[in-house]
């Protein structure tokens, strides 16, 4: 086995990785006070990267510029999908709001093939062809800087959690809504503003991933099935258990990719995702 190879494979995987724990973070905030599952996520997360286009195509704004204007967008558009058509059903069944996400995943889907068409686009940045070379270890700089922002993010929000009264506020209603409401805490609002922010925080995770993505309609749901591979691996509601999800499920993939052949090697963040939790069922720091 080639050593050069595998660590250039495995400083790759890692740095894909911490994209994906990006955007697996804002599902986290959202399940661990709400409990829902939204299966449009990655159908939000397009949406963020095709009004950086659009962004792009009128003004020539940089992705990474246009996180300033995106984030506020999808942050509202969150909090009124919450308000206007998860909060009448939350209180139902499992499979209404799952039935109502993948309708959004639909609806967001086909909306964005009208608008934008069906051809792939991209938005050209001028971080997309840097390259950080260390040794015999090539990296692209958007990736770097993913993977730094991933970091700081996850700080962020554990500073917010843990030291503010919001982020109180949050693991209130987490540990025990009805608790929490008697408590003082206006739960309704606390689950509006966190739908906003899970949904507005795709907004940066899509300026991070844009620099050389192709853009398709269609690419929602290979960012869904990834955050909740992601989500699931990382226990669900631990931020740097799902930092840590990502990680790994970007280690698989570089790793498949270069050394499995064929099908075996797509598959192979799910072979690890059942090996895990047959050991460890909550994930890889969840609590049983």
């Amino acid at each position: 086995m080639d050593t050069d190879i595998l660590l250039q494979a495995v400083v790759q995987g890692l740095l894909i990785g911490s994209t994906y724990g990006t955007v697996a973070l804002g599902l986290g905030l959202i399940y661990s006070v709400s409990g829902v599952v939204n299966f449009s996520h990655g159908d939000f997360l397009s949406l963020a990267m095709f009004i950086s286009y659009a962004l792009y195509a009128a003004f020539a704004l940089d992705p990474y510029a246009s996180v300033f204007i995106t984030f506020p967008v999808l942050a509202i558009a969150g909090g009124a999908v919450y308000w206007t058509l998860i909060r009448p059903v939350i209180s139902g069944h499992l499979l209404m709001i799952i039935q109502l996400t993948l309708g959004l995943n639909l609806i967001l889907q086909n909306g964005m093939l009208m608008v934008f068409g069906g051809q792939p686009l991209r938005v050209p940045s001028i971080m997309e062809t840097k390259l950080l070379i260390m040794g015999d270890v090539i990296m692209r700089w958007p990736l770097v800087i993913a993977f730094c922002a991933s970091i700081v993010l996850a700080g962020l929000l554990f500073l917010m959690l843990s030291r503010t009264d919001f982020g109180r506020s949050i693991r209130a209603v987490h540990q025990n809504p009805k608790a929490a409401a008697l408590m003082g805490v206006n739960v309704a609002r606390v689950r509006i503003l966190v739908f906003a922010l899970g949904i507005g925080l795709l907004a940066i995770a899509g300026a991070l991933l844009l620099p050389g993505t192709p853009l398709h309609p269609s690419m929602g749901l290979r960012y869904t099935v990834i955050t909740l591979l992601t989500l699931v691996l990382g226990g669900m509601t631990n931020f740097v258990g799902i930092l840590l999800g990502g990680l790994v499920i970007g280690l698989s993939e570089a790793i498949g990719t270069i050394y499995v052949s064929g099908i075996l090697g797509m598959i192979l963040p799910y072979l690890i995702l059942v090996l895990i939790l047959l050991f460890r069922p909550a994930g890889l720091l969840g609590k049983a």
